[in-house]
């Protein structure tokens, strides 16, 4: 059996400026190691990979949407040489996402935990996306000592809301997923909180049973997240907050995190 599970929760998010607005909604996602996505396959039948089904997970909706014949893995390597990071050192890396629900998804963030020999954390990259169907990453290698659960910081590059500017950063505040996950990103600039994002669940069973009442009784769940992004955006745009127009597209692009405050990232762009 594989350790792949679910994680039922709630999406939480609250703007502080220029005026305060907050949403949450119930969410349910998967955890699963990359390398184990076929075992499920095969050991599942309402969750399919490549293929629809009730629930299922495509490896073209991850990484460079360039490379859809690239399996996950290799994308994802491909990244850990950005930040020296030595193949053979990555024993699993396991990933925490929405999965397609009756077909359709749309991934606001997935996070990748990148592990070596005993577990010994590495790296976090985490896939951010936009309504614009641009993806971007921001990679993390884990400094000497320190592990997932250390705050770490990266310069804000990546437009995602119209309603903020790209100046500012993150703070991530994370968790390695086991009786629960949790993800809290802050979004600050100049020191003053803009925004915070989080999410907590917990873990339930990954088993046929349970995808299939959790496909039934929310068949729209990642459609819901999409719709609710707009939903919200009009409620915004009725409350008078400005809006920042879109700079210049990208496919796809990195960027790699830092541990300590106030240190500058590094860029790497793949155009």
């Amino acid at each position: 059996m594989t350790g792949a599970r679910i994680y039922k929760g709630q999406v939480f998010h609250k703007r502080f400026s220029p005026k305060e607005h907050q949403l949450k909604y119930k969410v349910f996602t998967l955890y699963a190691d990359v390398d184990e996505l076929e075992e499920l396959d095969k050991s599942l039948k309402f969750f399919s990979l490549n293929r629809f089904n009730f629930m299922s997970l495509y490896e073209k909706d991850y990484g460079d949407p360039r490379l859809k014949e690239k399996s996950l893995k290799s994308k994802l390597l491909d990244l850990l040489d950005q930040v020296s990071i030595e193949r053979d050192k990555i024993k699993s890396i396991k990933m925490l996402t929405y999965p397609r629900v009756n077909g359709y998804v749309f991934n606001p963030l997935t996070v990748f935990y990148c592990f070596g020999e005993n577990d010994e954390h590495l790296a976090i990259i985490y896939e951010v996306r936009n309504t614009f169907r641009e993806r971007h990453n921001y990679i993390y290698p884990i400094p000497e000592g320190k592990s997932f659960n250390d705050v770490h910081h990266v310069d804000k590059c990546f437009h995602v809301s119209p309603f903020f500017d790209r100046k500012g950063e993150y703070r991530f505040k994370i968790e390695e997923p086991g009786k629960s996950a949790r993800v809290i990103i802050d979004y600050l600039h100049n020191g003053e909180m803009l925004m915070t994002a989080n999410f907590i669940g917990e873990a339930i069973e990954l088993t046929d049973k349970e995808v299939f009442f959790l496909c039934l009784r929310a068949p729209f769940m990642t459609m819901k997240v999409f719709a609710g992004i707009l939903y919200e955006a009009i409620k915004l745009k009725l409350k008078g907050i400005k809006v920042f127009k879109h700079p210049e597209k990208h496919t796809y692009q990195s960027t790699i995190a830092v541990g300590v405050k106030g240190t500058s990232a590094k860029y790497k762009e793949k155009q």
